[in-house]
C-alpha cells in the first residue's frame, strides 16, 4: 500500500524532472508544451536524447501518480470501450472538416450540415470534449483544439482512427470467441482462426484485396505514426554499426517505396541500397531526392517468398516485415536468403515489433508494445516476438544461422535482431 511519503516523494521527483525537461525544451529552442490551438507544437525529439529519457520517466511517474489518486473500482470502471464511439461517428459524419480552423461553429449549425438532430449531436462532441477533442468556449458554440485541428487537417490521423473503428473494434469484440472456437489455434499467426475472421467471415488481407478503399484507408491509417519518435527510423540508424561496413552493400527487403533505406544513405554516405518489393509498391515509390544519395539507391522487383537473387552482400534488412507471418513463413522467408549468402560476412539485421519482459521499459511504454501486439493477435492471430522467439525463430531456419545480438532500441517501439551466416 502506497504511503503518503510515497506520494510527497512521486510528486517531488515529478516536480524536479519536470524543470529539467522545461530546460532542455528551452535549451533546444523548442516551446513549452500548450494546449491552446494556436500554440506552436514542439519538437521532442529536437531536445535530444536526454530529454526523450526524462519525458519517458516523467509519463511513467505522472501515470503512477494518477493511478494512485484512484480507487482499484474508479480504475477497473473508468475504461471506456465507449471512447470511440464518438471519434467514429464525428469522423464518419465529418464533424471535424465543419469546423474551420480558426472559426467556431454552433451545434444548430453542426446538427443542420451533418443532418443530425441537435440533441446527438451535442452528445457527441461534448462525449469527444472529455478527450480535449474539440472545446466549447461559449455555451453552444464548439472550437477546434490542438487535437481535433490535427484530425482536420491531417487525413492519416482521421483514417488512423476510422480504422480503430471500423475494423479493430469488431474484431476485438469477436476475439473471445475466437479463442473459445479455436483455443488451440491461438496466437499460431493463422488468420482464420483470428477474432476478425469470425467477424467477418474473411482475413484482414483478403478484405484489403476485395475493398480497395478500405485499403487506401488502412494504407493511410499506417502513415499516422510518420512523426511518431517511438517509430522513427533514426532509431536504426543509432541501434546498430552500419559505419563499420564501410562501402558495404545493404539489400533493403520488403523495403516499400525505401524510407529505411533513403535515411540510412544520408547518416552513412559510402553505403549502397538495394530496395526489394512487389512492382505495384515500388511503383509508389517518389524519385531519390538527396543529391548524395541518388547513385548509391536503386529499386528492384523481388518477392521475399523466393530465392534472393542479390549475392555477397554485406546486410540483409527487413524492417517490420515479420510481425505479419508465423514462424514457418517466416523460416521461409530467412531461408530463401540463404543462396545469396557470404559464409562468415553476410548478416541478417531485422528491426521488428517486439514484447519486452515486463519491467523491462516504462509502463507507458510497455502498455504500447502490449496494445501494438494485441491489435496484431486480434486482426491475424499473429503477435510481436520477444528475445526467446527471435532466437528461436533462426534456430528454426537453420544452424547456419549464428544470432550475434537481440537488443531493443532505446526510446523506439522496436528491437534490433543481428544474425550472421556461417554456411550449411
Amino acid at each position: 500500500m502506497a504511503t503518503a511519503s510515497h506520494l510527497i516523494e512521486l510528486a517531488n521527483t515529478i516536480q524536479t524532472q519536470v524543470t529539467e525537461f522545461q530546460k532542455l525544451l528551452a535549451a533546444s529552442g523548442q516551446p513549452d508544451p500548450s494546449l491552446d490551438l494556436d500554440a506552436p507544437s514542439p519538437d521532442f525529439a529536437a531536445a535530444g536524447l536526454h530529454a526523450q529519457d526524462v519525458r519517458s520517466k516523467l509519463l511513467d511517474q505522472i501515470d503512477e501518480l494518477h493511478d494512485l489518486l484512484l480507487t482499484p473500482q474508479e480504475m477497473l470502471l473508468g475504461t471506456a470501450p465507449t471512447d470511440f464511439v464518438s471519434r467514429h461517428a464525428l469522423d464518419r459524419f465529418q464533424v471535424y472538416q465543419k469546423v474551420p480552423v480558426g472559426e467556431t461553429r454552433t451545434y444548430t449549425q453542426l446538427a443542420e450540415a451533418t443532418g443530425l438532430p441537435l440533441n446527438v449531436i451535442r452528445r457527441l462532441i461534448r462525449h469527444a470534449i472529455t478527450q480535449r477533442i474539440f472545446t466549447e468556449p461559449t455555451p453552444d458554440v464548439v472550437a477546434h483544439t490542438p487535437a481535433s485541428k490535427l484530425l482536420a487537417e491531417d487525413r492519416n490521423v482521421r483514417d488512423y482512427w476510422g480504422i480503430l473503428s471500423e475494423i479493430v473494434s469488431p474484431a476485438a469484440a469477436q476475439t473471445a470467441n475466437a479463442l473459445s472456437k479455436w483455443p488451440q489455434e491461438s496466437g499460431s499467426k493463422k488468420r482464420e482462426t483470428a477474432g476478425f475472421y469470425l467477424a467477418t467471415g474473411k482475413t484482414v488481407y483478403q478484405v484489403l484485396e476485395d475493398e480497395p478503399e478500405t485499403h487506401n484507408r488502412y494504407d493511410s491509417a499506417m502513415s499516422a505514426n510518420r512523426n511518431n519518435v517511438l517509430f522513427s527510423v533514426d532509431h536504426i540508424a543509432r541501434g546498430f554499426d552500419w559505419q563499420s561496413l564501410g562501402k558495404g552493400t545493404i539489400v533493403d527487403v520488403a523495403g516499400g517505396i525505401g524510407t529505411v533505406s533513403r535515411s540510412l544513405a544520408k547518416h552513412f554516405p559510402e553505403l549502397n541500397f538495394i530496395v526489394q518489393d512487389q512492382p505495384e509498391v515500388l511503383a509508389q515509390a517518389p524519385p531519390v531526392e538527396d543529391e548524395s544519395s541518388k547513385a548509391r539507391i536503386t529499386f528492384m522487383e523481388h518477392d521475399m517468398f523466393t530465392p534472393q537473387p542479390i549475392k555477397d552482400a554485406d546486410i540483409y534488412f527487413f524492417r517490420r516485415v515479420f510481425m505479419e507471418w508465423d514462424d514457418d513463413k517466416a523460416v521461409q522467408i530467412l531461408r530463401n536468403l540463404t543462396p545469396g549468402m557470404t559464409p562468415g560476412k553476410s548478416r541478417v539485421v531485422i528491426a521488428d515489433f517486439y514484447v519486452p519482459e515486463p519491467g523491462e521499459a516504462p509502463l507507458w511504454i510497455e502498455r504500447k508494445f502490449r496494445n501494438s501486439d494485441m491489435l496484431t493477435f486480434v486482426l491475424s492471430n499473429g503477435g510481436s516476438r520477444d528475445k526467446e522467439a527471435w532466437i528461436k525463430l533462426f534456430e528454426k531456419a537453420g544452424p547456419g544461422f549464428v544470432v550475434k545480438n537481440v537488443k531493443p532500441l532505446k526510446n523506439s517501439d522496436m528491437m534490433i535482431t543481428e544474425a550472421l551466416w556461417q554456411g550449411e
